[in-house]
């Protein structure tokens, strides 16, 4: 009787202290297993549920951003095209002239390159090296209208009068409407004195492209010198107002004001010319 007495005691006990401790345990916490010590950790996840927001709409991407990634990736040409002419629009002309003899030493075929490194290279002074750019464009591309263009100029503007010519009337061969080979004729027959022959080209530029404020310029001139006097004061008075801060143009139109019996505003556009020349 002792031993049984010694042997269910403690189980009696045992499982009067799993009967306390279940009692004082919450419902929550019989499920977790963990008790009290879990309440703080089980509150900071519930706060953290309340502040995501339910659902979340997916994202949708940028259209411009699908459009770049999903096409084809630029050519290393491209690429230095399109730095090349990002420096000419900074104005950074001696690295776009740099970039560019990159481009062609690699793609020595690419004649808009070529042409357009002639261009910088006339604005930046150096005509021989621009010439022999343009002379490479032609050979690959006797029909090259931007290079013909451009070696007519820079021909005219080293007096190679006939040699200007003969690239200007190629163009007109091939487009007898391109206003910009009718204006660059004119000029350089212009500048051979030849201002009868000169003005139904200057004309026929204006017609074609009226905001030409450099072609009114000429044909007034042209004007003036076969005693057009009223033509003169007409195509001047164009000119000055599509370029009113040109002072060849106000000079120029003092100059047939003068010749029309008007001194006194003659000598305003003589006045007003000297100050922008001034300037």
């Amino acid at each position: 009787m002792t031993d049984e007495k010694q042997t269910t005691q403690p189980t009696e006990s045992k499982e009067g202290r799993t009967a306390e401790t279940s009692a004082a345990v919450r419902p929550d916490d019989q499920e977790s297993g963990h008790g009290d010590q879990q309440r703080p950790r089980r509150r900071r996840r519930r706060r953290r549920a309340k502040s995501a927001p339910q659902n979340p709409a997916p994202s949708t991407p940028d259209p411009a951003v699908a459009v770049v990634e999903a096409g084809p990736e630029l050519s290393s040409e491209e690429l230095l095209l399109r730095a090349a002419q990002k420096a000419t629009g900074q104005h950074h002309l001696s690295r776009a002239i740099g970039i560019y003899r990159e481009l062609l030493q690699m793609h020595p075929r690419n004649i808009d390159a070529r042409s357009r490194l002639a261009t910088l290279l006339d604005r930046t002074g150096r005509r021989r090296e621009a010439l022999e750019e343009l002379d490479l464009c032609l050979e690959s591309d006797p029909r090259h209208r931007t290079a013909l263009i451009a070696r007519g100029t820079i021909r005219t503007a080293e007096g190679r009068f006939a040699e200007a010519e003969t690239d200007m009337h190629a163009i007109l061969d091939l487009d007898p409407g391109n206003a910009e080979a009718h204006y660059h004729l004119g000029v350089v027959i212009s500048k051979k004195g030849l201002w009868s022959e000169a003005i139904p080209h200057l004309r026929r530029a204006i017609e074609l492209d009226a905001s030409q404020a450099t072609a009114y310029f000429y044909l007034a001139e042209a004007l003036n010198h076969v005693d057009d006097v009223q033509g003169a004061y007409q195509a001047f008075q164009r000119a000055a107002e599509l370029r009113p801060t040109h002072a060849p143009t106000l000079y120029g139109l003092g100059i047939v004001l003068d010749r029309l019996n008007r001194p006194d505003e003659a000598a305003q556009m003589y006045r007003r010319s000297r100050e922008l020349a001034a300037q």
